[in-house]
């Protein structure tokens, strides 16, 4: 799915950039603070799928606010004040033809989001507040803020590694040693704001403190935090659920700062659940499929030849002709990590030849690949398939070498009669997989005949 298109709304000289995905019922706000750029966000597919979830039952309403991502920058010397972020949140809303709305809110978001719940009631259908606080600073009253140090530590923190791989372990360090990962979030933010700006504004919100609009916020309220969330400790969750009326409080295990990673499906089901009053009920369907794993061979050494900049074009280059055969071959990307792709694909014959495709492809822009196809029933949940079928598969993969495509002898036996070629490789043990599993290679493969191979494949099925 195409990324939304991007539009602009004025607060006054200043051009605010904002996007509107899904026709759901409700309108929904979603602000992330200084790490926002709303055209890059949708190159991650883990936040792609959190964001389309939200959509699924609301309009859901994204913006940059002033000074970060494709709105107006600001010099790094004058940071836009609390009171411009919730006004930028205001304009939003009225451009859209918003005029009440539920506000999701994250970390430095937070307090902007208070302030415009307390000053705008009538305005605010919901508030969630994520991994955020009503001050981060210690205090005599507020004895879990952060020691003046810390702030400090952090703007040091920010002003040298701003932009580098290193910000990404530390963001989401469920994702520590994904190089790709790292390289896409530090592109992220690069664009998302300069170091200057980053700093600044964290360092201006470590001085904020909200506790006195509290008691002004009516309107239903979710506190979610991350129970291991190294920049807040719960206590901050906790104060705010003591004293906005009726909140009510939820942890979420791990240490992202982003519920799009590690435990998605949780937060998003106490979201929707608070939002709707229940929660999407996914369950596994048994599907027969075929599924097809594929990644570069030796990309660690490549990246570290080409650089940063040539290996992240040339990774974006083959993301795109993977996907251009996957809309040839009728299959559906499922999960993509790094230079690895998960595919699926509705007969054999259609994933062996998307990846002798594949292959091409990166042949063609001096990439070799490896692939692995197994055939039989996965778990079907939602957009995520898993199951034995699966771990099959990927196993297949991690026995190929680079250029080589690998099945399974369930994908052999049911292209019998189809143009494919197959070398014997012979049995091995699969990793986690219980006895032995007779593998070949894939040596030539003919154009063939999808319609006459689903009906093969029907036929076996019955």
């Amino acid at each position: 799915m195409p990324p939304p298109q991007t539009r602009y709304a004025r607060a006054g000289e200043a051009f605010i950039a904002y996007q509107v995905v899904g026709e759901g019922p409700i309108d929904l706000v979603y602000t992330g603070g200084v790490v926002t750029q709303l055209d890059l966000l949708w190159d991650f597919p883990e936040i792609e799928r959190f964001l389309n979830r939200l959509a699924s039952f609301s309009r859901l309403i994204l913006f940059d606010r002033r000074g970060t991502g494709l709105s107006d920058r600001t010099p790094a010397s004058s940071v836009p004040t609390l009171q411009d972020w919730a006004e930028d949140l205001r304009i939003v809303l009225d451009a859209v033809e918003s005029p009440r709305a539920a506000l999701f809110a994250e970390r430095d978001a937070g307090q902007a989001a208070m302030l415009f719940a307390a000053d705008h009631p009538e305005r605010v259908t919901a508030l969630i507040l994520s991994n955020t606080t009503a001050r981060y600073a210690r205090a005599p009253d507020y004895p879990f803020g952060q020691p003046p140090e810390f702030a400090e530590q952090m703007y040091r923190t920010v002003l040298e590694h701003w932009g580098t791989d290193r910000m990404a372990a530390v963001a989401v360090p469920s994702r520590a040693g994904d190089e790709n990962f790292a390289r896409m979030s530090a592109r992220y933010q690069r664009a998302a704001a300069t170091p200057r700006v980053a700093a600044e504004s964290l360092r201006y919100g470590s001085t904020l403190d909200v506790r006195h609009l509290l008691p002004s916020i009516r309107c239903p309220t979710l506190v979610m935090h991350r129970k291991n969330y190294p920049f807040l400790n719960p206590s901050h969750a906790a104060y705010l659920q003591q004293n906005i009326a009726g909140a009510r409080g939820v942890g979420v295990d791990g240490a992202d700062a982003f519920y799009a990673y590690g435990k998605a499906e949780e937060a998003l089901g106490h979201i929707e659940e608070f939002l709707t009053g229940s929660r999407e009920r996914t369950y596994a369907e048994q599907v027969l499929l075929t599924v097809l794993f594929a990644d570069i061979a030796g990309s660690t050494e490549l990246a570290a030849k080409l650089g940063d900049s040539a290996w992240r074009d040339l990774l974006q280059r083959f993301h795109g002709e993977v996907r251009k055969q996957l809309l040839r071959f009728h299959g559906r990307e499922i999960d993509t990590s790094g230079d690895g792709f998960f595919m699926s694909f509705d007969t054999p014959a259609r994933a062996l030849r998307a990846a002798v495709a594949i292959r091409e492809e990166a042949t063609a822009l001096g990439l070799h690949i490896r692939c692995g196809v197994h055939a039989g029933e996965c778990e079907q949940a939602g957009t995520a398939l898993r199951g034995l079928t699966v771990h099959i598969g990927a196993r297949v993969l991690a026995e190929a070498d680079a250029d080589e495509i690998w099945a399974s002898r369930t994908v052999k036996d049911l292209v019998i009669g189809a143009p494919f070629e197959f070398k014997d490789e012979g049995s091995y043990e699969l990793k986690g997989v219980p006895g032995h599993w007779r593998l070949y290679s894939l040596s030539a493969a003919g154009s063939g005949d999808d319609d006459k191979d689903r009906g093969r494949l029907l036929r076996r099925r019955r």
